[in-house]
């Protein structure tokens, strides 16, 4: 949104705004806005004033260019709680204060006018307008201020980032005041910038509180236009009915999850259809009653859509639906070069070519479509405020997206700062879920996933996240669920299969495996998707079935070789890797097992499965289990602890500061010898710190477990020249820091407790990291081998560990 658009939408109310806005600058040198709101007062936020002491006399300008004036003014009262002040005038003025709202409940256009920063000026600058919709009336902000949540393009466009001086500014729907802004929901990565657009308001009732008896504000009853956006209009269905029948070939499957996500997200309910049928042959049964069931049908074009006869029958299917029920939407996405079918050219059609994902201003297109929600006018405030709404989604998408390569915690991170938008759209949760899941976090990405709306995707992520924590009959249950529904996409059916054969390698009942290999063929013989394609040739395997096997594999391996290399994840290539080692072709599954590798570095547990399904096949095969771990390697699993350098006059001393340098030779010649780590521990001064700190100089990656918060663990752990260190290491890209064990330090008597705890934690993650790695920790103590202080040292650590039966290599200090 331009300022020249905000400047159009009502020139007599802008002109209202400018003369009764205030630009205050603070003896302090900062600066912010206020507002007329009664006879002699001016509201803004308290932060803009608390350098002001009690009756301090500070000049402020209202009005801008021609009419603007300078008068004195004092603080009369504050209200840090819900940062709100008003001001005494204490000069004659006549502008007459803009009206109060009586009530705001709805979501609605505002707008503003504020005087942002400017680097050195001394006197008032010319203000900037300001507008966008009110996303929530009634809300509390992360301090937990009673606060309307607002959202403007402006800012989230940069056009008032920083948004210094704009604080105080006022809000005003329909012609009154709602509130002034007050904060602004920052960058996950940089809090002063208000990237994603959102920003609080203090409620006007909040000022209104600080008048007193004898001022009386005008008061106004408001009825603006509602907003309106896709979220708010989703059309309700029957328990059995779906909005959106969703038809592609497998070959385009990623992009068609990243489309459910999105679909789903917004509150739509998803039907998948993944067949692969002869042409001439019936639709299933289940397949032809979901299409009847649903209200409309999307067909993803692509060359391996039009080259799949079954694909061509579906669509024939799906149009002469359309053309029966008239009611019935069917809308073509075009995903790359290919020509659009005449049959479907003569539709509208949306050209997604060359995008990665479902994303962008024709996802919001296609949304209205399948609704069948007339098209608006683009300036109007409900178009402006979905396509915002569109446009942040994507954004935090992406955003999670980018934090999965950094670390769980920038995700949670990220997806915290969606929380706080009141955002319907989910689509940044499921994508956090999956994120979470990527990296092996299922327990956090079950927690993302509390409270989601219960769709296919989230359906679908939960029952797997719970198989990977080891309640595999519970999957198998919420999994069984989603096919008695008619979910035959190969997405489900896999992860059902998947479950069978996780319960048969836990139970080794040959029942299980038999069900498995069954779900796994008639998966793929149904949707012809790789995926599912070589987890039956591997059941095929295992059930002795060779015939199968080859067969499987040929099909998995020609079809993966038809796409384009760039084409081809981590994932392709692997499955590449086992269709050709199936098939007895070891030197090319080497080759493109090295090249799963490669493209999945960083990615350690992805890795682990590649590697433990091959070992796995290799065994069936009768040949060397290890045969292939030199070109899929995963890191060696360390927990580390030990001893805290010695605090000033500790006697006998135990860990003197003189033996640093000693304990880092020992600790950096363990490192070198077990090569790639990954390190689980804690961070205080002395073992903890060296061992983190060899780790990255070599650019290997950690956990680090704190029993409580930060500061004050940094006063009991770390202090003198540790601090910086500690420092240093925290914002190490491959260091992950978890959330504290308590949420604030216990008093000196709970210390002990406190350590225990982290010492236990530490052992419960790095062995169950160990487990996913398939690999057996290794364990480091540096200790003196004495007895210890109590609970929660060293001592206790490593008697720990061997009553797991775990040997522990000790660093002997007395020995250095």
């Amino acid at each position: 949104m331009s300022t020249d658009r905000v400047a159009n939408l009502d020139t007599v109310r802008l002109m209202r705004l400018k003369e009764t806005c205030a630009y205050i600058r603070s003896p302090d040198g900062s600066t912010g806005s206020g507002y007329l709101v009664a006879p002699g007062r001016i509201g803004t936020a308290e932060h803009v004033v608390r350098s002001w002491t009690d009756g301090q006399m500070v000049e402020v300008a209202i009005g801008t260019g021609p009419t603007r004036r300078n008068c004195r003014a004092r603080v009369l009262r504050r209200d840090k709680i819900h940062d709100a002040a008003v001001l005494e005038i204490v000069d004659a003025f006549d502008v007459q204060p803009l009206p109060v709202a009586n009530q705001l409940d709805q979501k609605a256009a505002w707008s503003g006018y504020g005087f942002p920063a400017v680097a050195g000026q001394s006197q008032a600058a010319d203000g900037l307008p300001i507008d966008g919709h009110v996303q929530d009336p009634s809300t509390t902000n992360d301090l937990g201020q009673a606060s309307v949540l607002l959202y403007s393009d402006i800012i989230a466009a940069g056009n008032a980032s920083p948004l210094h001086g704009f604080s105080g500014s006022p809000v005003v729907v329909d012609g009154a005041l709602v509130g002034h802004l007050t904060k602004h929901i920052g960058d996950v990565d940089d809090r002063r910038r208000a990237v994603f657009g959102y920003v609080y308001a203090c409620p006007i009732s909040a000022v209104l509180a600080l008048l007193g008896d004898d001022v009386h504000p005008l008061r106004l009853d408001i009825e603006p236009a509602p907003i309106v956006t896709v979220s708010d209009v989703i059309p309700k269905l029957a328990a059995d009915e779906y909005h959106v029948f969703v038809s592609y070939r497998s070959t385009d499957g990623p992009w068609a999850m990243s489309l459910v996500a999105r679909l789903e997200g917004a509150g739509l309910k998803v039907f998948i259809d993944q067949q692969e049928l002869q042409v001439g042959e019936a639709l299933a049964g289940q397949l032809e009653s979901a299409l009847q069931r649903s209200r409309a049908a999307v067909v993803l074009v692509s060359q391996g859509w039009l080259a799949s006869p079954w694909c061509q029958e579906e669509a024939s299917v799906l149009k002469k639906r359309a053309v029966e029920d008239q009611q019935f939407r069917l809308v073509p996405l075009r995903l790359d070069d290919s020509p659009m079918p005449a049959f479907l050219d003569a539709r509208v059609w949306l050209d997604f070519k060359g995008s990665q994902r479902a994303e962008g201003a024709n996802l919001e297109r296609l949304l209205n479509a399948l609704i069948a929600r007339k098209p608006q006018r683009e300036d109007s405030a409900s178009a402006v405020a979905q396509t915002n709404e569109r446009k942040v989604t994507d954004e935090f998408v992406a955003r999670v997206r980018v934090a999965a390569v950094s670390s769980s915690r920038q995700v949670e991170k990220v997806l915290a700062e969606w929380r706080q938008t009141a955002s319907s759209d989910a689509a940044p949760q499921i994508a956090a879920a999956e994120a979470l899941v990527g990296r092996g976090e299922f327990e956090r990405a079950l927690l993302v996933l509390d409270g989601a709306p219960p769709m296919l995707r989230v359906r679908q992520l939960r029952a797997f996240a719970l198989r990977k924590q080891g309640q595999i009959d519970v999957a198998i249950e919420l999994f069984e669920a989603l096919q008695r529904e008619g979910n035959l996409d190969a997405e489900s059916s896999g992860l059902l299969a998947g479950s069978y054969k996780a319960r048969w390698l836990k139970t080794g009942g040959l029942a299980v495996r038999q069900r498995a290999y069954e779900l796994y063929s008639a998966a793929f013989e149904r949707s012809g998707d790789p995926f599912v394609g070589i987890n039956a040739a591997a059941m095929a395997l295992y059930c002795g079935d060779q015939s199968k096997m080859h067969q499987y594999a040929g099909k998995v391996v020609e079809a993966l070789r038809e796409r384009p290399m760039d084409k081809l994840d981590h994932w392709n290539l692997a499955t590449l890797g086992e269709g050709f080692m199936l098939n007895g072709r070891f030197d090319d599954a080497r080759a493109w097992y090295a090249r799963a590798a490669a493209k999945a570095a960083g990615l350690h547990q992805d890795i682990a499965v590649m590697r433990r399904q091959a070992r796995q096949n290799l065994t069936a095969l009768n040949r060397p289990r290890n045969q292939f771990d030199d070109v899929l390697p995963v890191p060696r699993v360390l927990a580390y602890f030990g001893h805290m350098v010695d605090a000033p006059g500790r006697n006998p001393p135990r860990f003197p500061a003189s033996k640093v340098g000693a304990v880092r030779l020992a600790i950096r010649s363990r490192i070198e010898q077990f090569g790639m780590l990954h390190g689980f521990g804690c961070a205080a001064r002395g073992t903890d710190l060296l061992f983190l700190d060899e780790l990255a100089k070599r650019e290997l990656t950690a956990t680090v477990v704190l029993p409580f918060p930060e500061a004050g663990f940094l006063v009991t752990s770390v202090g003198g020249n540790w601090d910086t260190l500690f420092a240093n290491l925290r914002d190490k890209l491959g260091i992950e820091f978890c959330p504290p064990l308590l949420d604030a330090q216990p008093p000196e008597d709970g210390l002990q407790t406190a350590f225990a705890k982290a010492n236990t934690e530490v052992l419960t993650r790095a062995i169950e990291y160990a487990r996913r790695l398939d690999e057996t920790p290794l364990i480091v103590a540096v200790w003196d081998r004495a007895a210890g202080d109590g609970p929660g040292g060293t001592a206790e650590a490593v008697e720990l560990w061997q009553m797991e039966g775990f040997e522990v290599d000790v660093i002997d200090i007395t020995q250095l």
